[in-house]
């Protein structure tokens, strides 16, 4: 592979340091051990699926894809969570990422991709408008934490 070459395939056991390292980037610290637990719990379901993006051996990006299915509206693929490297933004991964996102949606039938993204995350937003995402609404996400029962 080129060394400017960019490679996405889908994620590994072995890529948790590196993905949970990441995670920080987006704003959610997160150590390996948890990341660990939350990967198997994710992979525990038929559709869902995590790409890495891998420039010069390293992981450098992820994006995480899973169905979103409702009562009141057609099936969807949600984007979870995706996030580069900010040394690596700019060169064509978060675009990578999200196209062998989109093809596995295709492949499992799904009309509609969504992703949702803080306000403060301007720059992300451009370039979501810039490859062809649109802005759908201006809803608020609200969540409650229940209590642990143990």
């Amino acid at each position: 592979m080129p060394a400017n070459q960019i490679l996405i395939r889908p994620m590994t056991e072995a890529d948790i340091r590196a993905v949970a390292r990441l995670c920080g980037d987006l704003d959610y610290p997160t150590t390996p051990e948890q990341l660990a637990r939350r990967y198997a719990a994710v992979r525990a379901f038929p559709d869902n699926e995590i790409w890495v993006a891998e420039r010069h051996g390293e992981v450098v990006g992820w994006l995480h894809g899973h169905g979103g299915h409702l009562l009141e509206a057609e099936s969807y693929v949600e984007i979870g969570g995706i996030v580069v490297d900010p040394a690596c933004r700019g060169l064509g991964i978060g675009r990578g990422l999200l196209a062998a996102c989109e093809k596995w949606a295709q492949s499992l039938g799904y009309p509609r991709i969504r992703l949702r993204s803080g306000v403060q995350r301007v720059e992300a937003h451009a370039f979501y408008r810039h490859i062809g995402y649109q802005q759908k609404n201006t809803g608020l996400t609200f969540a409650l934490d229940l209590p642990r029962q143990d």
